[in-house]
């Protein structure tokens, strides 16, 4: 790709469009198969709320796109072929990760897989690309220059297992993964014609032009997904080019360009692992927290969320581009900085999750030998305090030591999480400890956990006893409001919701 800045741009541009061209027909053929052979996703009146199955593999598409054009190019240029020399290990590998992504990716959508075979699966991938050649040995954060020596794979790993998880967490709305990318992808594409990376720029390019034909498809209402094998796929690649095109002529990763680049995703990652750890969930688990949740329950519309998220990803690109324009990281931070505090200031996203994180903290710090209480709404309106007073109200009376309640409707886009705790001065070995399931319409709703003392007189099946007898009209109601919320509009539900507690709630 030679030529001067002009010239390179319009190559750019020239080989993006033919990747559009090729992925749109593509996405269309894909879309058909996937119908055909019930690669789709159903809903399931939970965690999935489109109303009919839409077809499945749009990474498949994405990535055929990609490959096709970038291998037409190749192959049929001399030049180019003599300008990527020094880089065509690391593009074969990345080519061998990808094929191996879409594959993991697409059996999980078609059969489903743990949580942790796709974390396996997905740490294979990054080896792939790592032995290619591609690793973060030394990188620079405000002008220091740090190495990492034997911690440079690890650090690697890391970093591409997040970019990996983060886009994969993300792709929760039509369109949404695909705006990202597009976006983070056109400026890895720059950032990497700006320091003369010509594999990355071309690759960036192709990839762009192949998620912009997609688009049409996955726009809402979308007729095609990206599934796991797209949104893991797109992470697999603009992890890998992040890198590659910060690499400056010393070996030297500049990192601040690229963490700004994929902040907002990695913001996200971050907020959920907090939400789950901190309310005692699986980090697998599925909730209605994330940004693109809490975006649509403010804004009502996918076309704004798309918009917001769009713009702030386009703020902290910005920003990083800037950063390597004028060779200042602080740009990029600054840019980081912006956009996470407009959200968080604006209870748009990430407040419960900082709220939450404070007050552990301050209870690690001043509330030993104390009582401790702490309430979150984390999704929704609705109103269960009422619920949680009288689970304390019961705690106290009967000497519990501890009670947690967690619930999250998925469906209904309601997550609460609570916790009490009294001091004690028995050993645990002397209390006894219960955890009951929630569940509504089949499916897992929340959960309590129970702690309590033995008594005088009083065994622990007793006890247990007696918590469940009290436990069932609060689990009634409960599954009583999670059904109802699924059949009403949210106005109605919030109109309702007050007065079902309030007229049915336990004493």
């Amino acid at each position: 790709m030679a030529g001067n800045g002009y010239t390179q741009m319009l190559y750019l541009f020239a080989v993006g469009f033919i990747a559009a061209v090729v992925s749109y027909p593509l996405t269309n053929f894909v879309a058909s198969l996937a119908q055909k052979w019930d690669i789709v996703d159903r809903p399931d009146g939970h965690h999935k709320s489109h109303k009919l199955p839409v077809a499945l593999g749009g990474g498949v598409a994405v990535f055929l796109a990609s490959t096709v054009t970038f291998a037409v190019e190749f192959l049929s240029s001399a030049t180019l072929q003599e300008s990527l020399k020094s880089e065509t290990p690391f593009l074969g590998g990345l080519l061998v990760a990808c094929t191996w992504i879409v594959c993991l990716g697409l059996y999980d959508d078609r059969f489903g897989m743990p949580g942790h075979y796709k974390l396996a699966g997905q740490l294979v991938a990054t080896l792939i690309v790592i032995s290619s050649g591609l690793q973060i040995h030394t990188f620079s954060v405000f002008g220091h220059v740090i190495v990492l020596g034997g911690f440079s794979v690890p650090f690697t790993i890391f970093w591409l297992l997040g970019a990996i998880n983060s886009l994969n967490l993300l792709d929760g709305i039509d369109g949404l993964a695909t705006t990202i990318g597009i976006i983070l992808c056109a400026t890895i594409t720059v950032m990497a014609l700006m320091i003369n990376q010509s594999g990355v720029a071309i690759c960036g390019a192709i990839f762009v032009g192949s998620l912009i034909g997609f688009l049409r498809f996955n726009y809402p209402p979308a007729s095609i997904y990206l599934g796991d094998a797209g949104s893991m796929l797109i992470g697999l690649v603009v992890g890998s080019l992040a890198i590659g095109g910060s690499i400056k002529a010393t070996a030297t990763v500049g990192l601040a360009a690229p963490i700004a680049i994929w902040a907002l995703p990695m913001f996200d990652s971050f907020t959920a692992i907090v939400r789950r750890k901190l309310t005692g969930r699986s980090i697998y688990a599925v909730d209605r927290g994330h940004l693109h949740h809490r975006l649509m329950a403010k804004l009502g519309k996918n076309t704004a969320v798309l918009a917001v998220v769009a713009i702030c990803c386009l703020v902290t690109c910005t920003g990083a581009l800037v950063s390597i324009l004028i060779q200042n990281d602080l740009v990029a931070v600054g840019s980081v900085l912006v956009v996470f505090g407009i959200l968080v200031a604006s209870q748009a996203f990430g407040h419960v999750e900082v709220q939450m994180l404070m007050s552990r903290v301050k209870s690690m710090l001043f509330s030993r030998g104390k009582s401790y209480q702490a309430a979150f709404q984390l999704q929704g309106t609705r109103e269960w305090e009422s619920i949680w007073q009288s689970l304390v109200e019961y705690g106290e009376k009967n000497q519990l030591v501890e009670i947690k309640l967690d619930l999250n409707l998925a469906a209904a886009q309601e997550g609460f999480h609570a916790s009490w705790r009294r001091p004690c001065s028995s050993q645990k070995l002397e209390r006894w400890q219960t955890v009951l399931p929630l569940m509504a319409n089949g499916h897992v709703v929340g959960r309590l956990v129970a702690h309590g003392r033995v008594q005088p007189g009083v065994t622990s099946c007793d006890a247990i006893d007696q918590l469940i007898n009290f436990l069932g009209p609060i689990e009634s109601e409960i599954i009583s409001l999670a059904s109802t919320l699924k059949k009403k509009s949210p106005d109605q539900a919030h109109a309702e919701v007050g007065s079902e507690l309030s007229s049915q709630m336990p004493v």
